[in-house]
Order: structure tokens, then C-alpha cells, then sequence
């Protein structure tokens, strides 16, 4: 085998170097761009060869089977959402300053209540107010009522994680 292999990269550079010779003879102006010619020739030869004596050496790598693939623990696990991990950033951050509650996770949580409250039971929050409270409750009403002023001090921390938690099971219940 390695002697057909061998004698096949033989018949390429062969040929190259016939090439070569019956454009010097030909065309005696163009040696140079011949010899160029033939030298990126020669370069693509052995790059190729290089790449054969590569795939030869380990041929696992390059061809792995549907087997392989599926067997593997790393490629079973499940990819989180990345609209999860954002809203865990969200909660996150907002437990450690009150002004990213107020700007990023409380309107999250207002879409929610008065989606919840207008298809459930055909309640606006903003228009129903009162009604609104009532089927929130006290501790989610706090945070989620229309007339919630932003904080005054940025670095204020946030609301615990329980208060939150709180504010979500007055959503699940709606």
C-alpha cells in the first residue's frame, strides 16, 4: 500500500516537473512564473500529503459515529433556556438593590399579574385597582399597584428572596 501511495505522490511530482520543463523549453520567457507555478504545486502536494498522513494516524477523531455521540454524558445534558438565566440574573439582582427591582423585574412581574388578571378574571389592573388588590393580596399589591414611586436611593438594597417568593405565589395563585 505504501508503495502505491508512494508512487502515486511520484506521478504527481512527475508530472509537475514535466510541466515545468515543456514550459522552459516552450516559453523561455516565462521560467520564472513556471518555477513559481510549480513551487506552490509542490507545496500543495505535500500539504495534501500532510493531511492523508494525518487523517492515517488517527482516524477515530475525524469520523466519530452516531454511537459515540449519543453515548456521550456531556452532550446529554440539557441546555438551560437563556430566557431562564436571565430572569435568575433579574431576581438576583434585584434582592441586592431596590432601583434594579423597580426598572427590570417589577415590570416583568406587572405583565404578568395583568395578564393573569385580565384573562383569568377579566380584571385590568390599572382600570380595577381595588379588585386588583384583592386578588393579589396585601404584600403583592405593594409592589405591583400602578403608583409605586422609583427609589430615591439606588444602593438601597432590594426585598428579600422570601418577600419576592411571596409576590410570585400571589401570581401562581391568581
Amino acid at each position: 500500500m505504501k508503495r502505491l501511495l508512494l508512487s502515486g505522490w511520484t506521478v504527481l511530482v512527475a508530472g509537475g516537473i514535466v510541466a515545468l520543463a515543456a514550459v522552459s523549453f516552450f516559453a523561455p520567457g516565462r521560467r520564472h512564473l513556471a518555477l513559481d507555478v510549480f513551487v506552490l504545486y509542490l507545496g500543495g502536494i505535500g500539504l495534501a500529503a500532510g493531511v492523508r498522513a494525518t487523517r492515517a494516524a488517527s482516524p477515530d477523531v475525524h469520523e466519530p459515529s452516531l454511537a459515540d455521540a449519543l453515548a456521550d454524558p456531556i452532550d446529554v445534558l440539557p441546555e438551560r433556556p437563556s430566557d431562564l438565566e436571565r430572569m435568575e440574573r433579574d431576581v438576583y439582582l434585584s434582592c441586592g438593590t431596590s432601583f434594579y427591582l423597580h426598572h427590570r423585574l417589577r415590570p416583568i412581574l406587572r405583565e404578568i399579574a395583568a395578564n393573569r388578571l385580565l384573562t383569568r378574571h377579566g380584571i385590568d389592573l390599572d382600570d380595577r385597582p381595588e379588585a386588583a388588590e384583592e386578588l393579589l393580596g396585601e404584600d403583592a399589591w405593594s409592589m405591583l399597584r400602578p403608583d409605586v414611586d422609583v427609589p430615591k436611593d439606588r444602593w438601597a438594597p432590594g426585598p428579600p428572596l422570601p418577600e419576592l417568593r411571596a409576590v410570585v405565589d400571589a401570581l401562581e395563585r391568581i
